[in-house]
């Protein structure tokens, strides 16, 4: 069933809404490319037959309501728009082993069988976590982009994959497991909880060669002092963002 989205942009100076048309999305994933037009996918997309598959992403410009659809794929666990209006797309288990037509018999492999794919804003593949690096991506747990790298977490051994705007690769070994969201400096990485965690605890760690050091057990505090008690998780560039039903909070590593 159709749903009318409506997406509010906030800087320190001012905030607008956008109201968006009608897109039968949902649970929608969004971001806004640099030029302003607004990402939406939809997590979960069906293969029926040849031809014949959900478009689960839809770019919307924002001034004259134009919608472009694109294939993503299912199973999409995490989405961000980098600089160079590039997508980046984490893939749960079910995108990388198929579901939904995907990945049974005679359906097609799965669109997010990598674990980690990049999109061109047209909705081309142009790259995707390589099958002959020493880890493979059965979730990908957590997806950082800034600028033009992107950082991800993933199952099954955790390990921070740093990705360069060229593609390179650079990993860290973690002793750290189930994080959903993880903050990104040039020394520091901070994650959300562990399996089983309470909501307000967080991991900080350094980012030395090969590996992730001094890692540190911290708690997140909401501005009056109470421990952060639940909500949503999302990681940006060197900031965690708290979202609940009344406020917005964020923690950096400024």
């Amino acid at each position: 069933m159709p749903v009318r989205l409506h997406l509010v942009r906030a800087t320190p100076e001012k905030s607008y809404l956008i109201e968006l048309p009608e897109l039968d999305r949902t649970f929608p994933l969004v971001d806004v490319f640099p030029d302003g037009r607004i990402l939406i996918a939809g997590p979960r997309c069906e293969w029926r037959g040849e031809g014949d598959f959900d478009l689960n992403g839809a770019i919307v410009h924002p001034t004259t309501g134009e919608v472009r659809r694109i294939l993503l794929g299912d199973g999409i666990s995490t989405m961000q728009v980098d600089d160079l209006r590039r997508i980046w797309i984490g893939y749960l288990d079910e995108g990388v082993f198929g579901n939904f037509g995907w990945g049974f018999r005679d359906g097609p492999t799965p669109i997010g069988a990598a674990g980690l794919v990049c999109f061109s804003d047209a909705g081309e593949k142009v790259w995707e976590f390589p099958e002959n690096s020493s880890y493979s991506i059965s979730d990908c747990y957590a997806l950082n982009v800034s600028g033009v790298d992107a950082t991800a977490l993933f199952y099954t051994e955790f390990p921070i994959c740093r990705i360069s705007s060229s593609f390179e690769l650079t990993f860290r070994t973690t002793n750290l497991a189930g994080c959903h969201a993880l903050a990104v400096s040039e020394a520091e990485v901070l994650f959300s909880g562990q399996y089983r965690d309470p909501p307000d605890v967080a991991y900080l760690g350094n980012l030395s060669p090969g590996r992730l050091s001094k890692i540190r057990r911290l708690r997140m505090l909401m501005p009056d002092g109470s421990a952060r008690a639940g909500g949503q998780l999302l990681a940006r560039g060197k900031s965690l963002y708290h979202f609940d039903g009344e406020k917005v909070c964020r923690l950096s590593l400024d």
